[in-house]
């Protein structure tokens, strides 16, 4: 029921506008002067107020000042009871706050269209709060939500750097450095470097199709059948075929003598079922500690690049197809001679791809001048010196794909 607050001096008038009022199914309130009718708005706050302009002491429109500087949550339709017909002072009567004016005398039927505006009026009030109140409860539970997945995807993003080659960790010969900035929270790149045996030094560096959960669930999977310490078992006929060449040791993925034979065995164990299409681009390769030969296989992924001594760079391997995609793939080993002060950049094409404000990609040559201006440099000074490049290139710290690079250099000879 709607609130309706008559104020008048005149007794009866009020008394005409109750018992219509009543009649009309709105619950009446009455005041005989401004004074006693603000303290009832106040204390009842009714809905619409129908007021004299001609009062002692407070007026009608001094009354629709206080209701409007009040600050009250809901709205206050306010109607003021006029002999006045002038334009000046209707307009008065407006800037004063009011929503409407009622001529007196007054008819009926007038009477009854106006306050029939003023309930609508009310009644959208009323449903327009509700609404934002039930809103306010929705936004109230998505930011709980919202919040309560923001902590697990940041528990994720640090479980997924826990995967990732320690820097402190020193490797024979050699010395390595990373780049990893997911486009999300949590990435679909992974990489990783570490030892096989006493004379093999493995790397990889893979790139999940896709963003978020899916991709990086893969990945992390991917991490975790690469890693050194994996008991992956592979199914069928292949992992039988190589099973000699893994010195009788359990993590056979790692172990297999050939990166083109590790891609194999990947391709058949991670096929896509056709739905999910779910595949990952990949380079993996093997040093030989004892004379730098260095092996690698190319899945779908960028060409890595080489930086001879002295600053020379070129890129290495022709493509390959992805992993999961085609039953029937075929990798190929490709070999070059690491030598001793040069250096190996492993890369995911968020780098290269990388689009600036104009839609241009960062490219492969600035890259490659980036690489051969940092040569003599330390790896993490090329590093940061890449990654503000791509942020001025791109116009922000933020991306629209995983950035990850893997750079590796080798120190000395192993006599």
């Amino acid at each position: 029921m709607i609130t309706v607050l008559c104020v008048d001096d005149q007794k009866h008038i009020t008394d005409v506008l109750s018992r219509y009022l009543t009649k009309w199914g709105y619950l009446v309130l009455v005041a005989s002067d401004g004074e006693t009718g603000w303290d009832i708005i106040q204390k009842n706050r009714p809905e619409i107020v129908l007021t004299d302009w001609l009062m002692p002491d407070l007026e009608g429109p001094d009354l629709c000042r206080r209701v409007r500087s009040a600050g009250f949550p809901g709205y206050t339709y306010m109607i003021l009871l006029t002999a006045k017909s002038d334009k000046e002072d209707l307009v008065l009567g407006m800037e004063a706050g009011a929503d409407d004016f009622i001529s007196k005398p007054f008819e009926i039927g007038e009477l009854k269209v106006r306050l029939n505006a003023a309930a609508r009026m009310v009644r959208l009030e009323r449903q327009l709060t509700q609404a934002n109140s039930e809103l306010d409860e929705k936004n109230l539970a998505l930011n709980e939500m919202y919040d309560s997945v923001k902590i697990d995807l940041e528990a994720a993003a640090q479980i997924q750097l826990t995967l990732l080659p320690d820097r402190n960790v020193s490797l024979p010969g050699f010395h390595f450095d990373w780049l990893f900035s997911p486009s999300t929270f949590i990435a679909g790149d992974i990489f990783n470097i570490f030892p096989v045996d006493s004379n093999h030094l493995n790397f990889y560096l893979i790139d999940v199709s896709g963003h978020g959960i899916p991709a990086a669930l893969l990945s992390t999977t991917l991490s975790r059948v690469l890693s050194p310490q994996s008991h992956f078992t592979i199914n069928g006929p292949l992992g039988q075929t190589y099973c000699d060449t893994c010195e009788n040791r359990q993590d056979l993925i790692v172990s297999l003598n050939s990166p083109a034979h590790v891609a194999l065995a990947l391709n058949k164990q991670f096929m896509s079922d056709g739905e999910q299409m779910q595949y990952f681009t990949m380079l993996y390769g093997s040093v030989d500690l004892r004379d730098g030969t260095t092996t690698i296989t190319q899945a779908g992924h960028p060409s890595p690049v080489y930086q001879a001594p002295g600053g020379e760079v070129r890129t290495i391997g022709g493509g390959g197809f992805p992993i999961g995609l085609i039953p029937e793939a075929d990798f190929e080993d490709v070999s070059f001679r690491f030598e001793a002060g040069g250096r190996l950049y492993l890369y995911s094409d968020g780098i290269t791809e990388c689009r600036g404000a104009t839609g241009t990609m960062f490219g492969e040559k600035a890259l490659l001048d980036v690489l051969r201006a940092g040569w003599n440099q330390p790896l993490r000074e090329v590093i940061d010196r890449l990654r503000s490049e791509l942020a001025v290139h791109r116009g922000s710290d933020s991306f629209d794909d995983d950035l990850s690079l893997l750079a590796i250099e080798r120190m000395e000879d192993r006599i």
